[in-house]
């Protein structure tokens, strides 16, 4: 009885930290979709997000691809972030 009560709160408590993972990534796309958008704002560019998919790559890294309108027209950035510590760094570069 004891084997099976562990077992059931190790789940739990498994089903608990990965939910947590999830909502902290989905946090961190929008945290960078955000930052992307107003940095083309400070340029003078408009920029509309139509996608942005990240994907961890090793440790706290993450790399992905943004898709959107700038200025009207349809571009693709590749996106890499570093997640480590109270704060993250987000690097992009406009494909050509």
């Amino acid at each position: 009885m004891k084997k099976l009560l562990v077992s059931v709160v190790v789940a739990c408590s498994a089903m608990v930290m990965l939910s947590g993972c999830v909502v902290s990534e989905d946090k961190l796309t929008d945290k960078v979709m955000q930052g992307i958008v107003e940095y083309e704002q400070e340029q003078g560019k408009r920029l509309v997000v139509t996608d942005l998919k990240l994907e961890k790559s090793e440790g706290n890294n993450y790399k992905g691809v943004l898709t959107g309108r700038l200025d009207g027209v349809d571009v693709v950035y590749d996106v890499t972030v570093d997640d480590t510590g109270s704060d993250f760094d987000v690097d992009w570069e406009l494909r050509k």
